[in-house]
């Protein structure tokens, strides 16, 4: 995208087979504005995006239209409910993060180099949260059918290169090369069990819940809302079995791995600039005092904003946003976009943007700052998206890599391995960027007990 975009500018078309119009966006004020442009909020369709939602559109992500409208308003409203992006779910968070503390602490007091293997150690705690909100129960580390889900989960967002994993394949070129979706590396038959984990927890709640009890999860309240539309509206409601469970899934796995990989990243950055490191320990010391980090520190600490942004900004955790399709004929740039176009809008490209900020290959916290030390957003800084498609998990996702990436700084000081090269910043790259497999030295500050400020 990047080399199409010096040749032929921001916004560039293409033909993907012989009618499919691609388009390229490259850049912050075309990706700022392709993101916020309505007639842009379509998503593209094709078997193999078909194959992990029952062969249907269904779910949050690529539906489009009244479905996604209606959906994304109900989850949205009652996710909010239930304490997504709330302060109420702080109790939570800090639960996982003692529990995290106290498996970080263990592990570096098994050998005597203090040294921590931190491949997938976020992915647990990070899943609990999200999953008390939707489900209503946590996950022990050691449960080998939930280590199994991780893997899937882990596995499919690592799969294919991000272009691959979302093309529009049409239904009669997978019926004629049924293997063309593993050829591209793309693996959904991960789905499967993780479609069929979700089913059996819904069906343990259709089993336990009670009529006028008050709701317990996520889906407790979409099974009461399936069965007053049911009544209401018949099968042309919207809200169904099926749908249910293409939600959770796209909540599960996108928000989960988002939020681990941002905190993964943030620990690695940490290895590598330690003097930043200890900056932030020293701000953490000074607003927090003994007490571990929580959101009422938040708007105080700036310095450690700002470094979480800049990790977020260098290591472009969602390199591409999910692909958007011109629902009718539109401008972008001064460009006519035909109505049934899909675009790949680069947010990596405004992330490294040099008009927008200088220096983009330096990894600079102090950027985000301004010259009284209070946090800024450039307008280039848009990890979530923008506009009506903006992801609708930013609250929770923010809270949660705020509190433990500042809980396990305070916690710990985290070194390189002595007598080993540096791990590498380069990502795994996938439907999402993630961490590569690194090892740390873990020296231990403070105790793993949370103290009331």
């Amino acid at each position: 995208m990047q080399k199409l975009a010096r040749t032929y500018g921001p916004v560039t078309g293409f033909y993907l087979g012989p009618t499919q119009p691609m388009i390229s966006v490259v850049g912050t004020e075309a990706v700022r504005e392709a993101l916020q442009n309505n007639d842009l909020n379509g998503r593209p369709s094709g078997a193999i995006l078909l194959s992990r939602t029952f062969g249907e559109r269904l779910g949050l992500i690529f539906v489009d239209g009244d479905v996604w409208q209606e959906q994304r308003r109900f989850t949205l409203r009652h996710l909010r409910d239930l304490g997504f992006g709330k302060t109420s779910i702080e109790d939570q968070m800090m639960d996982e993060i003692a529990d995290l503390i106290s498996e970080i602490s263990t592990t570096a007091k098994s050998n005597p180099d203090h040294v921590v293997d931190f491949k997938s150690i976020f992915s647990v705690s990070v899943i609990n949260i999200l999953w008390a909100i939707i489900g209503g129960k946590r996950f022990q580390r050691d449960d080998p059918k939930f280590k199994k889900l991780l893997d899937n989960i882990d596995q499919f967002l690592g799969s294919g290169n991000v272009a691959q994993a979302n093309l529009p394949i049409p239904a009669f070129l997978v019926r004629l090369f049924p293997s063309l979706p593993g050829r591209l590396g793309i693996k959904t038959q991960l789905f499967v069990p993780i479609q069929k984990f979700i089913e059996e927890t819904i069906d343990e709640h259709l089993t336990t819940r009670s009529k006028g009890d008050v709701a317990r999860d996520y889906m407790d309240v979409y099974l009461d809302e399936m069965e007053e539309q049911l009544k209401t509206n018949g099968s042309t409601s919207t809200f169904s079995k099926k749908q249910l469970i293409s939600s959770i899934q796209d909540l599960f796995a996108a928000g989960s791995h988002t939020s681990s990989s941002g905190i993964g990243f943030v620990v690695l950055y940490m290895i590598h600039y330690p003097t930043i490191q200890q900056k932030i320990r020293d701000e953490l010391d000074d607003i927090c005092g003994d007490s571990l980090p929580s959101l009422a520190h938040r708007s105080r600490l700036s310095y450690t904003e700002a470094v979480l942004m800049e990790v977020t900004r260098t290591a472009s955790v969602v390199p591409l946003a999910v692909p958007h399709r011109a629902m009718k004929n539109t401008q972008l740039q001064g460009f006519t976009i035909p109505k049934g176009s899909i675009l790949a809008i680069s947010l990596h490209s405004a992330f490294k943007d040099p008009t927008a900020w200088g220096d983009p290959e330096n990894f600079r916290p102090e950027r985000h700052l301004d010259q009284n030390g209070k946090v800024i957003k450039n307008d280039a800084f848009t990890p979530f998206g923008l506009g009506k498609r903006i992801c609708l998990g930013e609250p929770l996702a923010r809270n949660t890599v705020f509190l433990f990436v500042a809980s396990l700084v305070k916690t710990f000081e985290f070194q390189s391995v002595p007598n080993e090269a540096l791990p590498t910043l380069e990502p795994n790259s996938g439907i999402l960027s993630s961490p590569k497999p690194f090892k740390a030295v873990v020296i231990p500050r403070v105790l793993n007990q949370r103290k009331e400020n």
